[in-house]
């Protein structure tokens, strides 16, 4: 097995193709689009985590039916692929992206087109994740400051060096939902807001964090992503503050 794995990298990696780039937003429980090269070799990597695990329709001996031929690089934690004799042009394959923090949902679509690479940004997990002491201080200090904020907007207690001032303010999001700014926590570099979304229509609504995401906006977090009638839900948008 080991061999078999060895030579399928090597034949993925023979040539060093130039690689174009598509960076996707992505969650656990959504799923994402991304182009690949029909007869190239494409990478995917996540963003501050290392893939452990891809499972779908995944090409191997016992599983010949698979779309798409996979090879692990244990060094990086990125996967190097490329569709199967069994692949179909412009017919998406199915595959589950797993780390050591979330699972991701991935519709790869065979192109014509040369080598891509695939970054998956998940900013909640990133802007969240645990640090060791070793990794906190390597960390780049931009994530720890968003980090920061969203522990300080999910707590009630006050935190030295930010500044917390009530909104109680309705702003205009959709038709079929109320969002109502609660609170503005702040520091120098970041303004955080916690808002209450309530679903005021008749049917279930979900929530994608991407739909919170403009102009400036770094970091979305919201509770529920599925709500009932009338149910409402925390959202908390972390945004840079930009010329104060």
């Amino acid at each position: 097995m080991a061999a078999s794995k060895a030579i399928l990298l090597a034949s993925l990696l023979l040539t060093a193709p130039a690689w174009a780039l598509q960076k996707l937003e992505v969650k656990p429980d959504a799923t994402a689009t991304a182009r690949i090269a029909l007869k190239e070799t494409s990478r995917i990597k996540v963003e501050g985590a290392a893939i452990v695990d891809v499972f779908g329709s995944v090409y191997a001996p016992d599983n010949p039916a698979g779309e798409l031929m996979v090879a692990p690089d244990a060094a990086s934690g990125e996967i190097y692929v490329m569709p199967s004799a069994a692949a179909v042009p412009g017919k998406p394959i199915n595959i589950f992206v797993k780390t050591d923090k979330a699972t991701y949902t991935l519709l790869l679509t065979p192109t014509d087109i040369p080598s891509e690479t695939v970054i998956l940004n998940d900013r909640i997990v990133l802007a969240l994740r645990p640090e060791s002491t070793e990794a906190n201080a390597s960390a780049p200090d931009w994530l720890r400051q968003i980090k920061n904020m969203m522990l300080v907007l999910t707590s009630d207690a006050p935190s030295p060096g930010y500044l917390a001032s009530p909104i109680g303010k309705a702003v205009g999001l959709w038709q079929e939902a109320r969002f109502f700014e609660i609170r503005r926590v702040a520091n120098r570099r970041l303004s955080g807001s916690i808002f209450d979304l309530t679903n005021t229509s008749a049917a279930p609504m979900v929530l994608d964090e991407r739909e919170f995401f403009d102009a400036g906006v770094v970091a979305v977090g919201v509770v529920k992503t599925h709500l009932a009638p009338n149910e409402s839900t925390r959202v908390y948008v972390i945004r840079e503050k930009r010329g104060e």
